[in-house]
């Protein structure tokens, strides 16, 4: 099998293709690279920057490259030893006409071999929906949109297709007969005798024939891409055809009735974008309308989708996969199994998968592991200090509303369910009804009152779902859905009547008849498709931005439920850790930058400290707050939040304003209240409160009193914070899995969420940088580490400790890939202030120290180096004492069986020891 050395996440996109890619190959070689983690290089719509949003699965993104420009870089990438893993996106495609296979559906409707590949319910049950589409692309409701002329009725070169504004949606095929008859009336006037007209005669009387003879069941239909291809070549020939097309169709736009007519008899349904908050008929990505779901389940959507991921692989041009949102397909294990069989089993596939609490991931799936995201939560809560957090907590409770984080995501997530999917819902229990897998009562109320039991069941999930594809359900699938029912009956006691009716159908068993059984079976996977969109929607993008007693764990894979893990508890992690899942601190998706919320983690060991500045800014910046009907603009929460941002992501290490942060982050604090939506929201903004804390931060970064004390006191934070990212960095080369570095993070990573997290790279900056550190390594040793020490805000410290430790695990690669993961004991007093460990092999060994909670020790020195007050502390080696290559400092240390960590530590904050 193929297995990754070191990942390099790269987002692939217009400004930064193949080519430019190719430019950095050699650098990303020199730094330790083993394989390119790329995100989806599919076509996808037109400026895309992040490539999720596919158009076509079977061709590479032209605004990438070529597949001929994609061999000739895998060439180069199999020269030095280098491969890919290729992000697909199996769960939705863009819901847009430049998509071909929805292009198809649109204009043929049944007749498109396309017509069961996405997941359309075309037997919605209201006449203005039944047998289309929603296309919910309007800015308001469609009889405005028609008065306004807004629409319009057009020819061109892909036949005729309502515009509306940049979009364009094909007309059916039986529209042809009506305008190209209504066109026929034009030429009959004016170009009797032409030779073209008997063309055009025939194909109008071809088009009727062709039309009557369809089918009024779903059935796919040969012989009209040749007619269409034959006006269109006709009315490119002749200009007087073309004129009384485009005539045709201007004469249907003059008229809205005539118009609304047309469009009535369309395979789609233009909508009001909003009307999909309460129903719709189609599943899309978390409450996405632009992005469309796909019937994966189904073997022809697979095949279909797959074929040219299936040549690559074949080719050998990639050699492993990441599936992005595998919780969001029907039956993530089937697909699994269908994928493994495809890909052989060589390739290297890793999933994205969000766990939640002790969650693991399902030891019988076929893969490598997941994408990383569970890591970058133990990482993240090692460096966090558990006692200071609680006192943090404490602080945050008084001043903030919210007390109960679990009461918090419980009403979010039903926010969420009611008011942004309220038609899902609707959905599913329609479903449930059709299916009759349990009896109903007539009346209204009854079915209003189990509809809203189940709603509180799908909120109640304390995990993304379940994956049980079988009956009976495994017992720990079954205790998840016996704990949901448990907590949803204790938010609505008045609904556990309608909560026993729902337990007849998630009991897991066997208990009725077949169908109804497998009834039950599918209603449970089709829930489960809506259960991790409403902890997506409800958790990450709402509460993440209401409750923060630290902005650090609100982050894709963590939780500021729990602050703070110890190293015996992080080692208990490690010791049970796939050696082939992913380890990662940053993606495209993380909230906030790896390194910011390093930063960000120090304030959870000054809990007092912390809460004395921050009323102290409080009360020097109140002059910038807006004040109306008695509320203060931005309030306490919000100004909370900005400045931990502040700590965060002040990039001390160059000239703010020259890395444009005042509007970087004016743009991240304008989404991070959007997606609060407390005091205004994406559907509906409040511009006031929004331009009073644009305000508000804006003259805050100008007042010269705030600045000098925010840097007095951040300046210091970030001192610390650049230690933990050193060990952070470290903990995730040197631990069990597959390391994962996001582009650019080799410097600091200060970024806000998307799309602050997807600027373009400065490459030719940070080969100059390891250049150098090279010449000086191996000329200047010492004089490079105390250049380093002296100056621990320059990113480069991080890249000589990314670079050096990828080295080692370069030259000792088995340790890395195959060691025993062993916690080493430390002396008593110490066990919370120092995380020690190592990776054994029969052959070699790697020793790794990494410092803890530093400020709650005195220290005579910024940097922890030496430390005075670490001299009583030691390392318990046993039997393991010897000479050790000090990969930092390229000396040789001799260690005693009580090794101490003075010495260890003695010339760079953090220490990777290699024994053979």
């Amino acid at each position: 099998m193929y297995l990754p050395r070191a990942t390099y996440r790269v987002q692939l996109h217009k400004d930064f293709n193949f080519q430019q890619l190719a430019e950095v190959i050699p650098y990303l070689d020199r730094l330790g690279i083993s394989t390119i983690y790329a995100a989806p290089f599919f076509k996808s719509t037109p400026g895309s920057m992040h490539g999720y949003d596919v158009l076509d699965p079977l061709m590479i993104n032209p605004e990438i490259g070529t597949l001929d420009e994609f061999r000739a870089l895998c060439k180069e990438l199999k020269a030095r030893n280098i491969g890919w893993i290729q992000d697909i996106v199996p769960n939705h495609m863009a819901f847009s006409s430049d998509n071909p296979w929805l292009y198809d559906v649109l204009e043929k409707g049944p007749h498109s071999p396309y017509y069961r590949f996405f997941d359309i319910n075309w037997l919605y049950p209201e006449d203005e929906f039944f047998g289309k589409v929603m296309v919910p692309k309007l800015g308001s409701p469609l009889p405005e949109i028609l008065q306004a002329g807004e629409l319009r009725l057009n020819y061109g070169n892909q036949g005729f297709y309502f515009a509306y504004y940049d979009h364009a949606f094909p007309a059916s095929m039986r529209t042809y007969v009506l305008l190209t008859t209504l066109a026929s009336d034009k030429l009959s006037k004016h170009s009797t005798g032409q030779s073209f007209m008997k063309d055009y005669l025939s194909l109008t009387k071809r088009l009727d024939d062709f039309i009557r003879a369809l089918p009024d069941a779903e059935q796919k239909v040969e012989g009209w891409e040749p007619l269409k291809k034959e006006l269109l070549d006709l009315s490119q020939k002749h200009q007087q055809v073309q004129d009384a097309l485009e005539e045709a169709a201007e004469k249907t736009s003059q008229t809205p009735e005539r118009l609304e007519e047309l469009l009535d008899t369309q395979f789609f349904r233009l909508t009001h974008w909003k009307i999909t908050e309460k129903k719709i008929n189609y599943r899309r990505f978390f409450t996405v309308n632009d992005l469309i779901c796909l019937n994966m389940q189904d073997k022809r959507v697979f095949n279909a989708y797959h074929s040219f991921i299936k040549t690559l692989l074949e080719e050998e041009l990639i050699q492993g996969l990441r599936v992005d949102h595998v919780d969001g397909l029907l039956d993530p294990t089937t697909y699994l199994e269908q994928l493994r069989t495809l890909a052989g089993k060589d390739a290297y596939i890793v999933v994205e998968k969000i766990l939640e609490g002790q969650e693991i991931m399902p030891e019988h799936w076929p893969i490598e592991g997941s994408s990383g995201y569970d890591y970058l939560a133990f990482s993240n809560q090692v460096l966090t200090n558990e006692v200071g957090s609680e006192t943090l907590l404490k602080q945050y409770k008084q001043f903030s509303k919210h007390t109960d984080y679990k009461s918090l995501v419980y009403r979010n997530k039903s926010f969420i369910l009611q008011h942004r999917m309220a038609g899902e819902l609707d959905n599913l229990y329609r479903l449930m009804h059709d299916m009759k897998i349990i009896p109903y009562e007539d009346t209204t109320g009854d079915q209003e009152k189990l509809k809203e039991a189940l709603g509180h069941f799908l909120v109640a999930f304390p995990v993304y779902r379940i994956y049980a594809n079988s009956l009976p359900f495994p017992e720990e699938e079954m205790l998840i859905v016996r704990d949901t029912f448990k907590a949803a009956e204790q938010k609505a006691p008045d609904l556990n009547p309608y909560f026993q009716r729902l337990r007849e159908i998630f009991n897991g068993v066997n208990d009725k008849d077949q169908d109804t059984n497998l009834n039950k079976l599918y209603f449970t996977l089709r829930s489960q498709q809506f259960s991790g969109p409403l902890a997506a929607k409800g958790v990450e993008d709402t509460t993440f931005y209401q409750y923060f007693p630290l902005i650090s764990h609100n982050e894709v894979g963590d939780s500021p439920e729990h602050l703070g893990m110890s190293a015996e508890d992080f080692h208990q992690r490690m010791q049970g850790r796939m050696k082939s899942t992913m380890n990662t601190t940053a993606t495209h998706d993380t909230k906030r930058g790896e390194d910011a919320r390093m930063r960000i983690n120090v304030l959870s060991e000054i809990p007092e400290a912390w809460e004395n500045k921050f009323k102290a800014w409080q009360d020097l910046n109140q002059k910038y707050l807006t004040s109306e009907d008695e509320q203060s603009m931005p309030d306490a929460n919000d100004e909370y939040f900005f400045y931990q941002t502040l700590i965060g992501t002040f990039p001390f290490h160059i000239n703010y304003e020259q890395d444009d942060y005042p509007q970087r982050l004016e743009d991240y604090l304008l989404k991070a209240i959007r997606e609060a939506k407390v005091h205004t929201n994406w559907a509906a903004p409040n511009e006031k409160y929004e331009k009073a804390f644009t305000h508000f931060a804006r003259k805050t970064l100008s007042d010269q009193n705030f600045l000098e004390d925010f840097n007095t006191f951040a300046k210091d934070i970030a001192q610390t914070g650049a230690m933990y990212s050193l060990a952070q960095t470290l903990l995730k080369l040197t631990v069990p899995g597959v390391p994962d570095v996001y582009q650019g993070t080799e410097f600091w990573d200060l970024s806000m969420v998307d799309p602050d997290n997807r600027r373009a790279v400065d490459y030719p900056h940070r080969e100059q940088a390891l250049n150098q550190m090279e010449v000086r390594w191996q000329d200047q040793p010492k004089a490079l580490l105390r250049q380093l020490i002296n100056d621990v805000l320059n990113p480069n410290i991080k890249l000589f400790t990314l670079y050096q430790t990828l080295t080692a695990r370069q030259q000792y690669r088995p340790v890395f890939d195959e060691g025993e993961y062993v916690p080493v004991t430390v002396s008593e007093g110490f066990e919370q202030h120092i995380l020690a460990f190592r990776r054994v092999t029969p052959d070699a060994e790697a020793l790794v120290v990494i410092p803890l909670n530093i400020r709650s020790l005195e220290t005579e020195q910024e940097v922890p180096i030496g430390l005075k007050c670490r001299k009583n502390a030691e390392l318990n080696l046993e039997n393991m004492a010897g000479e050790w290559h000090h990969v930092f400092t390229n000396q040789t240390i001799k260690l005693n069986a009580n090794a101490a960590v003075a010495d260890i530590l003695a010339h760079f904050p953090v220490a990777l020891l290699i024994k053979a």
